[in-house]
């Protein structure tokens, strides 16, 4: 007679196995299955790996099925299914087969070890919750690997991410389009593009190094992120332009990253914490100051403009016909020197960032104004605070947002001939400002009073105590909810499109239109932009869950470690 799961010593990886098994289908609660439960587990991993290998007939088909009907194609339970190259068929059965043998593994578990006899209700929702994780995956996977076409993301890539007038400057200039030669009739701008990434980059890679973790924290996921730009720039799909440029640039940019996370990673590990936090503290504000480098360098003012031609610029649009014939290329200086590029014909990811920065940078400002100024008591500054606060958050984004179409230009006319982007951008910060204000509001109302008399007795003016002691621990205390003010921001700028601002979403919408080959290619383009907003909002939680460990709030108790 074997002895019982109980009493014998099981090796670590059984024990592993068991247990992911049971927070998959319950705990078992069969007789048989208490004294051979490792032996019952291996039995069923068996069995459903064949099945999940070799299933047909009344069962769900297998790998090697749903493979030859992948490559076949043709009319599948009312489809007509496309066919499907044999790499891209063998990986979603494959990825469909791991589901299905997971499926029947919680599945058999749960009637051969009797987990119900335990609790019902895990039982049930184990079983549910893997067959519909099943058909889930073989859908998004059948549709990703097989159906989609995705040559309507890769030959409009550089609309979705610039819009289409940026586009056109770009890529109707001398050297930027393949034949472009006799045809050309625009400026190539897209220099102004690359600077702001290249800043971007080097603010991001100095973060990181400050963060103090294993370089290679930073290295390897990077590296994949710049390889996966690298591919999309470099990918021949319908190109409409040399990919050398691109490509290039991304690698330039790549290796600035990893030199500025050197740099800082270099000075704060040879150098006093106070010195590596007041590192920190410059770059967060160089953050701040990129969003303001993004807007000044596209549309530069007339400063810019004559500080470029006291350097030697010439304005390019005074020569745009030789520009054109391809007789005279400007330099860079040239450009600055002349016109930039319109706020108006800004468009596509670009604007969604630029605006969901703006929510962030100038909303956080604002934020901070309205909550010192709620939090007054003087009334000069309090009513005005809580009239703005409470009149902006009793109306939806879309309100505002049509209140900036039509209505700003009227308040704004006499000062400032605004665009409509820019009162967007204004708008947003505004938006965003009023929440973050009410999220604030909370965190100050948190600190400790000793804190405040602390700051008193030594001397610091009540702006010093505001600023230095009050805000930075309630913006501690309140990082999440200011974070989720942030991913709302971000995902709330789909509704640009509402109001006609060119922005990714609405691209994206309307790609199947741009050419006759894309008509019925519409779910492709929807699915792309889903996933992109989707990594982004991941991103920002990811930044805050790491800030907050930094300053020791993840577990209870952390408040008193910050």
């Amino acid at each position: 007679m074997m002895a019982s799961e109980a009493t014998r010593e099981l090796p670590k990886w059984a024990d592993s196995l068991l247990e992911f098994e049971e927070s998959m289908a319950g705990k078992p609660s069969a007789r048989w299955a208490k004294t051979n439960g490792l032996e019952l587990t291996g039995l069923i991993m068996l069995l459903s790996a064949t099945l999940a290998l070799f299933g047909s007939g009344p069962f769900p088909i297998g790998l090697f099925e749903m493979a030859s009907i992948a490559i076949e194609g043709g009319v599948v339970n009312g489809r007509n299914l496309p066919q499907a190259g044999a790499f891209n068929s063998y990986l979603y059965a494959t990825i469909s087969a791991v589901f299905l043998f997971l499926a029947y593994w919680v599945t058999l578990t749960t009637l051969i070890k009797w987990t119900p006899g335990k609790g019902l209700g895990p039982a049930i929702l184990g079983v549910a919750t893997s067959w519909i994780a099943l058909i889930a995956i073989r859908y998004v996977s059948h549709f990703v690997l097989v159906e989609a076409d995705w040559e309507v993301m890769w030959a409009n890539r550089v609309l979705a991410l610039a819009g289409p007038e940026m586009t056109s400057q770009m890529t109707q200039s001398q050297g930027s389009v393949v034949g472009c030669i006799n045809t050309c009739y625009g400026i190539n701008q897209n220099f102004r593009l690359w600077w702001i990434l290249y800043v971007s980059f080097a603010v991001v890679g100095a973060a990181y190094g400050t963060s103090g973790d294993s370089p290679l924290r930073f290295t390897i996921p990077f590296l994949f992120l710049s390889m996966a730009f690298i591919f999309i720039a470099y990918n021949q799909t319908s190109i409409n332009y040399h990919w050398e440029g691109p490509v290039r640039r991304l690698v330039t940019a790549t290796l600035l990253a990893y030199i500025s996370f050197g740099a800082s990673y270099y000075y704060c590990l040879t150098n006093e914490e106070y010195k590596a936090n007041r590192l920190k503290s410059r770059i967060a504000i160089a953050g701040v100051l990129t969003f303001f480098f993004a807007l000044v360098i596209m549309n530069p003012p007339e400063t810019v403009k004559d500080i470029a031609k006291l350097l030697g610029g010439q304005p390019a649009q005074d020569r745009l016909s030789d520009v054109v014939a391809g007789t005279y290329v400007p330099s860079t200086l040239d450009k600055l020197a002349g016109d930039g590029i319109q706020a108006s014909q800004w468009g596509g990811l670009f604007v969604n960032l630029i605006i969901a920065t703006a929510g962030g940078v100038l909303g956080f400002g604002v934020g901070v104004v309205l909550a010192f100024g709620r939090q007054s008591d003087q009334p000069f500054f309090s009513v005005p605070s809580v009239a703005v606060i409470e009149l902006v958050r009793s109306g939806p984004l879309i309100c505002w947002l049509y209140f900036a179409v039509f209505m700003m230009p009227d308040l704004m006319d006499p000062f400032f001939n605004a665009e409509d982007i820019v009162r967007m951008l204004l708008m947003f910060g505004i938006f965003g400002g009023c929440y973050i204000a009410e999220v604030l509001r909370g965190g100050l109302q948190a600190v400790d009073s000793g804190q405040k008399e602390a700051a008193i007795a030594l001397g610091l003016s009540p702006i010093q105590t505001k600023l230095q002691v009050e805000l930075p621990n309630a913006v501690r205390t309140t990082l999440p909810s200011i974070v989720s003010v942030f991913i709302g921001l971000w995902k709330d700028t789909t509704l640009l499109f509402i109001v006609n601002i060119l922005d990714f979403f609405k691209l994206s919408k309307d790609m199947p239109n741009t050419d006759l080959r894309f008509l019925g290619s519409f779910l492709e383009p929807v699915w792309v932009s889903a996933l992109v907003f989707w990594v982004f909002a991941f991103y920002l939680s990811r930044i805050s869950m790491r800030i907050e460990k930094n300053l020791g709030l993840v577990r209870e108790g952390g408040g008193e470690a910050a």
